[in-house]
């Protein structure tokens, strides 16, 4: 399963979310901590609409930085 994660930076942190899975957000002070809360936020999500408990197919996502604020 490919998903994109949408990128914005915000008052020195970040935040994302992901078009495919409407209303799954995630933030983090940090890009590791923004991913890491990322992915529990899609596996929680996708639990919950699964109802199985876990994820069925390998999971990808393709980030997607929107903010020009956002360093390379």
């Amino acid at each position: 399963m490919d998903l994109t994660a949408n990128i914005h930076r915000e008052d020195g942190g970040y935040w994302a979310d992901v078009p495919e899975l409407p209303g799954c957000f995630a933030s983090g002070k940090t890009f590791d901590e923004l991913f890491d809360s990322l992915l529990e936020g899609i596996e929680l999500y996708l639990e919950d609409e699964e109802g199985n408990g876990g994820l069925s197919m390998p999971l990808q996502v393709k980030a997607a930085v929107l903010s020009d604020a956002i360093p390379a």
